[in-house]
């Protein structure tokens, strides 16, 4: 419950997006965050770290140089342009490259580490409902195995997980990273409206992917809503009245849709069916995933506690090619979804803030 706290002026402001962890809320994060770490230990995956800082241009490895947009930038004393990780995977695949280059597969890594993201919300809206300034992310990647096989794997994991936590009402939302592109090329849309067009996706606006597509087009959302990899035609019946303009990228739609009906029989496999819901309209920004894409919600956080996906190209960015797949847990949104109190005012009494509040306020 949010406690109205009358704060008197003279206290030092924070910068945009920060906030301070006050008893309770820095003790409980504290114990998510060792419960994860330690649930992802026992099921083989080994603790690493990295520095807070990476240079930009190993950020930028698969991804556009817009995405730069919302990182925190400085330059080293060399003159080098550095960043704030902005999450964890490219730091992973620079650190796990030299050991796929020695044939040390396959890897699998843990980790619990903060990231950071230019942000104009305070943080009291952020953690929850957006991308926060700072947010702790607790993960996992798993370096050297390909397939749907694995891909269910990491979504049982990451079910698991969400038990472990205590959390049982969660929803998997799945879909993957190059199915919806394909189908808009092979339909004959320009590329520069395929980029729109995901753009709105990716920030849940329909009403502006609709508008953003060519008139005569089809109803794309009315096709990828209708069709599930649990019914492996149910693709091909959408679609049969479909003038393909592209062979190539008809193909790799196909393909695509392969990759997620294997996918569904083997969470199917793995007794996930109800957990696990397939969304084709699902988008994420994050450019370097090529196959798997999935979010994890709850009830009462208007955004995923966890997400992750494939991304078999990444690691050729830094020299080792591997195949590799990984999610993350925000762990903020989970103590939102735990009710841990967010804020001075959820954490203290109005009465005992103010006094505290008052006794430093008089001595400055």
């Amino acid at each position: 419950m949010t406690v109205s706290v009358n704060v008197p002026s003279g206290f030092a402001d924070r910068p945009m997006g920060m906030q301070d962890s006050y008893p309770g809320f820095a003790k409980r994060r504290r114990v998510i965050e060792n419960r994860l770490v330690d649930f992802f230990d026992e099921a083989g995956y080994e603790l690493v770290s990295s520095g807070a800082f990476e240079f930009v241009d190993t950020l930028l490895r698969a991804r556009p140089f817009e995405a730069a947009r919302e990182w925190v930038q400085l330059f080293d004393g060399m003159g080098n342009a550095i960043a704030l990780r902005p999450e964890m995977t490219p730091s992973i695949a620079r650190m796990a490259a030299p050991l796929v280059t020695a044939g040390k597969l396959p890897i699998r890594w843990s980790y619990a580490e903060r990231v950071y993201r230019r942000t104009n919300d305070p943080a009291s809206l952020s953690w929850a409902s957006g991308k926060a300034a700072e947010s702790t992310q607790v993960g996992v990647e798993w370096i050297g195995e390909a397939g749907a096989a694995a891909d269910a794997q990491v979504l049982d994991l990451c079910h698991r997980a969400t038990l472990a936590l205590g959390l049982q009402e969660t929803q998997t939302v799945v879909s993957h990273a190059r199915l919806l592109p394909a189908l808009l090329k092979a339909l004959g849309v320009p590329g520069e409206l395929v980029a729109d067009g995901l753009e709105c996706l990716t920030k849940g606006d329909y009403v502006a992917f609709r508008a953003a597509l060519p008139s005569e087009l089809p109803d794309v959302l009315g096709v990828l809503q209708a069709v599930t990899p649990y019914e492996p035609d149910s693709l091909a019946e959408a679609t049969t009245d479909a003038v393909w303009q592209s062979e190539t990228a008809r193909q790799e739609m196909e393909a695509a849709w392969s990759s997620l009906v294997l996918l569904a029989s083997a969470v199917t496999d793995l007794g996930l069916k109800e957990q696990v819901m397939f969304d084709l309209t699902l988008h994420r920004d994050i450019t370097y995933y090529t196959g798997l894409v999935f979010e994890v919600f709850a009830p009462g956080v208007g955004a995923p506690i966890a997400l992750g996906g494939r991304y078999d190209d990444l690691l050729a960015q830094f020299g080792s090619a591997a195949p590799a797949v990984g999610l993350a847990f925000e762990v903020e949104r989970v103590l939102a979804v735990l009710g841990a109190p967010m804020t001075a005012a959820d954490t203290f009494s109005a009465g005992s803030l103010g006094e505290a509040a008052n006794r430093v306020g008089g001595g400055l």
